[in-house]
């Protein structure tokens, strides 16, 4: 039994460096970005990713009444206002001497994992990089989630855990540098497999972009998991951020803080789906009402630092079989 009525896939890539950070100081980076616990891969909370659907959907004209959106994202939990030591409750009031009603949404959102991490290369400008890790995982949410038609992700063969395996040919005739791995020319591999799972996850990426599908698609670079880690210990910028007193220096209650920031063109990966046993009421909005207004989310900002640019990133929602390898193409 799926876990889920419906389930669609979610791509969300970053046209401005995006931080979503992780609530705690790590070492010298006062705020750092959100990270999977085990694996240190970037990740984008669902609570984030939730938070900004509910808000742009009060832009959708078939979504924006409040009963629409909390139907769909459970119901708004605001402060008792004069009262800090009180429990939230929803809006509205109750009755006295009942509690809030409370109802979650139909709606369930996961985390959006990283797909493919832009790096710089003496090769090209940069290429979308990712590991045989990545796409495992990917691949096993997938069928967990009862998606497996979403995304037909090939098997790799055993060379992807030891070497670098490309999609376009161009990129084995040479050595190959990725920051400062470098791969020799008898380390790198064209590959048939890493060429179709490149394709099918171009359609992460919107149709109307296909400059940027293009490149993805000829920059797709396989990695060995260790290296993969290893690069993300320290290819994430970091960024010094001042606060300057009146007389323009941190002397003078000025302040100095240093943020990770995801840089533009990272491509991740999450799930949407509508929770079984809510379909009781035919009328009332769920997934499809999401995919029908999908336009509204084609542009999302997501994340901190809103006024200075970051977290704009262009989105996908994909439902059913909408996607299949070789469909990007």
């Amino acid at each position: 039994m799926n876990v889920w009525t419906q389930t669609a896939l979610m791509g969300i890539y970053t046209l401005t460096p995006t931080h979503f950070g992780s609530g705690q100081a790590n070492g010298a980076v006062d705020l750092p970005i959100a990270r999977d616990a085990a694996t240190n891969f970037p990740i984008l909370p669902a609570t984030g990713i939730k938070g900004v659907m509910r808000d742009y959907a009060g832009f959708v004209p078939a979504l924006k009444s409040d009963e629409n959106i909390s139907t769909l994202f459970g119901s708004a939990i605001e402060p008792v206002a004069g009262d800090a030591g009180r429990a939230p409750t929803a809006p509205g009031g109750t009755e006295a001497g009942k509690s809030p009603v409370i109802k979650a949404g139909k709606l369930a959102f996961t985390e959006a994992r990283l797909i493919a991490y832009p790096v710089r290369s003496l090769n090209r400008g940069f290429l979308h990089v990712s590991c045989p890790l990545i796409l495992e995982t990917l691949a096993r949410d997938l069928r967990s989630l009862g998606a497996g038609a979403l995304l037909d992700l090939p098997p790799l063969d055993a060379a992807a855990a030891a070497s670098a395996q490309v999609a376009d040919p161009a990129l084995a005739r040479d050595a190959l540098v990725l920051e400062d791995l470098v791969y020799r020319v008898d380390e790198v591999s064209q590959s048939t497999a890493v060429q179709t799972i490149a394709s099918a996850l171009a359609g992460l990426i919107p149709a109307t972009e296909g400059a940027t599908r293009e490149r993805f698609k000829s920059g797709f670079v396989l990695i060995p998991d260790q290296d993969f880690n290893a690069l993300m210990d320290y290819v994430v910028p970091v960024q010094a951020r001042i606060k300057l007193g009146e007389n323009k220096t941190t002397d003078d209650g000025g302040n100095l803080w240093y943020e990770e920031r995801l840089p533009s063109d990272c491509l991740f990966a999450g799930f949407v789906g509508e929770r079984r046993g809510r379909n009781k009421q035919g009328a009332e909005p769920g997934l499809q009402a999401l995919l029908d207004a999908r336009d509204f989310f084609a542009v999302l900002q997501i994340g901190g630092n809103e006024t200075v640019g970051n977290g704009i990133c262009r989105t996908t929602l994909l439902p059913g079989s909408t996607l299949a390898a070789g469909s990007a193409a």
